[in-house]
Formats: structure tokens, C-alpha cells, sequence
């Protein structure tokens, strides 16, 4: 996912900038175990087998609905951070391209041929693969599905979309944001406070 790499990035910028790694974990995100859990109703699939995948996989649809449908009520919840209005808005983006096409991102084939994902291609046309499905002439919103190739020499060649690209912006700055916050100044007349008590 292009969005590991975006959060990735920002750790190390984060560092290279003397960011504090500590305070990622003090972000004010509000339902947080809503996002989890939207994510792993999204990914379940994946480690289904037989008639089981089979059957969760007919009602993809449905199955995307509710996980994405979770994540925008999480995010929307956090609206008090801006960065996270990035995120949504690729999240939308997102989630329009794979509920217009029967509950898989659509995937261009020339995208996934430049990147050197000749091996990707098979499981587009597989009708058991529950996330991607090969763009043909019918498919809807294009533009908003996975159209745009990362090759070699990038380490981890892969194709996203510009839903993808507006998530990692957002949570990019997101993470900035906090690693590199000062401390408020009631923050500070706290810590002196208590340093004078002890």
C-alpha cells in the first residue's frame, strides 16, 4: 500500500527534522478502533479460503460498503484535524471508484505493465480476488482508479491512485504535524510546577 510508504516517509523526515517519535501516539484521533475495525472487515477476505471466500466474495460489494462506509464516519469525526480532510477526501475518491464497480478498485493494465507487475495481472481477472479488478472499456470513474505506476528502481514497484496520493499527503502531514508539535505553554508551567513540588 502506497500509504505504508507515506507514513514511513514521515517517521523518517519526522526524525531527520528532531521530531519527537512519541508524540505520533498523542494525536487526538477520535474512533480509532472504528478505523481498525473498518480495515478489518476490508482485509478479512484475503485470509478466508473455500466456499467461504467464495461466498464473501459474491457480496464484495456489500463487504466494501461497510468498511468504507466505517472509515468516513471515523474520519468525518475528525474533522478538528485538517490533515485528516485530506485523507477523507482520498478515502472518498477511493471508495467511489470501488462501490462503482462492484466493490474492487479498478486497475489499469498499462499502469500495472509499466510498473512491472506482470505477475499482479492474474489475479485482475480472477473472479475470487476480492480488491482488483482489470479496467475495461465499461469500467466507471476511471480516473480515480488505479491508473498510475511507481517501477523500478523504486523498491516496492506498485500501481495507486490519486485517492491513494491525497491519503498519504494527508497522513504525511498528519504525522509531521505531531512529531515536530511544541509544547504549549501551559504544557510547560505544568512540568515546572512539578518539578518545583518534588
Amino acid at each position: 500500500m502506497l500509504l505504508v510508504d507515506f507514513v514511513l516517509l514521515s517517521i523518517i523526515v519526522g526524525l531527520l527534522r528532531k521530531g519527537s517519535l512519541k508524540k505520533i501516539g498523542e494525536i487526538p484521533i477520535r474512533k480509532l478502533e472504528l478505523i481498525f475495525l473498518s480495515l478489518i472487515i476490508r482485509y478479512l477476505p484475503l485470509f478466508l479460503k473455500g466456499s467461504l471466500k467464495e461466498y464473501v466474495v459474491q457480496y464484495i460489494l456489500v463487504v466494501s460498503f461497510i468498511s468504507y462506509g466505517l472509515l468516513l464516519y471515523s474520519l468525518l469525526s475528525n474533522w478538528h484535524l485538517k490533515p485528516l480532510r485530506i485523507v477523507t477526501l482520498g478515502v472518498l475518491l477511493n471508495f467511489l471508484a470501488i462501490i462503482a464497480n462492484g466493490g474492487k478498485m479498478p486497475v489499469s493494465l498499462l499502469a500495472v505493465d509499466f510498473a512491472g507487475l506482470g505477475d499482479f495481472k492474474q489475479d485482475l481477472f480472477n473472479p475470487l480476488y476480492p480488491y482488483h479488478v482489470a479496467m475495461m472499456p465499461k469500467t466507471r470513474f476511471k480516473i480515480f482508479g488505479d491508473i498510475f505506476p511507481l517501477p523500478k528502481p523504486y523498491p516496492n514497484p506498485k500501481v495507486f491512485s490519486l485517492g491513494d496520493v491525497l491519503m498519504g499527503i494527508g497522513v504525511f502531514s498528519l504525522i509531521q504535524e505531531a512529531m515536530l508539535k511544541k509544547k504549549s505553554a501551559s504544557d510547560k508551567i505544568s512540568r515546572r510546577k512539578l518539578k518545583r513540588n518534588l
